[in-house]
C-alpha cells in the first residue's frame, strides 16, 4: 500500500492532508524536531507548527519540553482508536443537540396501505416478510408468482419453527419457477396443498397481521398491495384456511426403475433418479393422510 493511499484513507478519518503527511513521518522516522518534521515532509515551517499543534491536541503526537525538543507519534492502534471513540463521542453530543431543537412531534404509524409496483420491489418486499414472520405464512400460488427462483428467503424461517403453508393452483406445478424446486420447499419444511381449479386471487398473509395482494386490471400495470390490517387479515385468512380444506394433500413420489438403475453408474443413477421424481397428487393417499 502506498503512502498516498494512507494519506486518503487518513484523510477520511478526519485528518487535513498535512496531518496525515506530519503523522506519518513520525510513524516512519520516529521522533523529530520541528525542523527536521519540515524537511521530511517539505512542508514550510510555518504550517509544520500548528500541523502538530493540532495533531497534539488530539492525542495522536507527544511533544517534548522546551524549545527544539522532538516530536513522537503515539502508535496507530492507541492513537486511532482513540481519536475514533473521540468523534463518536462528539457525534452523539452534536445528534442529542439537534434532537432537542426539534419540535415534539406525535408518533406516526406505519402506512396501513403501501402500492408496489415494481415486480423486483414486491419480490423484495416479499423476502423481508418472509424473514419478518414470526408464526405462520400462508400464500395462494398463482402466476406471476411473488418469490424469486428457488424462494431461497423461505428457509430460515422454516429452521425458526414458522408455519409456512402453500396452497397452489393445479396448473402453478408446472411452472418453470415452481417445478424445480418444490420437492425441495416440501423437504426444508413448507406444507403444500394442490387447488383443482383457479384461486380467486394472489395472496401471502403473514402471522395474521399482514396482507401483501397484487391487484390485476385487463391493459393496466399490475399494482401490489401491502396491508398492515390485522382485522382484514383475519377475514382472509378464514378464506385461505376454507379453500386449504378443500384442497388436496401434496404427494412427492419416486420411481426408480431396477433396471435403470442397474444399468447405470452411481453418478447417472442419481441424475436418473432426479430426472425420475415425479411431483402428483393423489386424493387417495390424501384420504389414508388423513385417517
Amino acid at each position: 500500500m502506498t503512502k498516498d493511499t494512507i494519506v486518503t484513507e487518513l484523510e477520511q478519518l478526519g485528518f487535513t492532508a498535512n496531518e496525515a503527511n506530519v503523522y506519518l513521518a513520525l510513524i516512519q522516522k520516529g521522533a523529530m524536531t520541528a525542523t527536521a518534521i519540515a524537511a521530511a515532509t517539505r512542508l514550510a515551517r510555518t504550517a509544520v507548527y500548528p500541523t502538530i499543534n493540532s495533531l497534539v491536541d488530539q492525542g495522536l503526537v507527544d511533544a517534548g519540553e522546551g524549545y527544539g525538543s522532538k516530536f513522537s507519534a503515539v502508535p496507530a492502534e492507541r492513537a486511532l482508536s482513540h481519536l475514533m471513540l473521540e468523534r463518536d463521542r462528539i457525534t452523539r453530543a452534536v445528534i442529542e443537540r439537534i434532537s432537542s431543537l426539534e419540535e415534539p412531534a406525535e408518533a406516526v404509524p406505519e402506512e396501513l396501505i403501501q402500492v408496489i409496483r415494481s415486480p423486483r420491489a414486491v419480490a423484495e418486499r416479499f423476502e423481508r416478510l418472509q424473514l419478518e414472520a414470526e408464526r405462520q405464512i400462508d400464500v395462494f400460488v398463482k402466476a406471476p408468482l411473488f418469490v424469486r427462483p428457488g424462494n431461497p428467503a423461505e428457509e430460515k424461517p422454516l429452521r425458526r419453527g414458522v408455519r409456512c403453508r402453500g396452497l397452489y393452483e393445479k396448473a402453478a406445478l408446472d411452472f418453470p419457477s415452481v417445478k424445480p424446486y418444490l420437492a425441495t420447499w416440501v423437504s426444508k419444511g413448507e406444507e403444500v396443498r394442490v387447488f383443482d381449479g383457479e384461486l380467486p386471487h394472489k395472496l401471502a398473509i403473514f402471522d395474521s397481521q399482514t396482507v401483501l395482494m397484487p391487484l390485476i386490471r385487463p391493459g393496466e400495470q399490475a399494482k401490489t398491495l401491502l396491508i398492515r390490517h390485522p382485522q382484514l387479515a383475519q377475514s382472509l385468512g378464514f378464506a385461505f384456511e376454507f379453500l386449504w380444506q378443500q384442497a388436496k394433500p401434496l404427494v412427492i413420489e419416486d420411481q426408480k426403475p431396477a433396471s435403470t438403475a442397474s444399468k447405470t453408474s452411481p453418478k447417472s443413477a442419481s441424475k436418473t433418479d432426479q430426472a425420475s421424481e415425479r411431483i402428483s397428487y393423489n386424493g387417495r393417499r390424501a384420504q389414508r393422510a388423513k385417517m
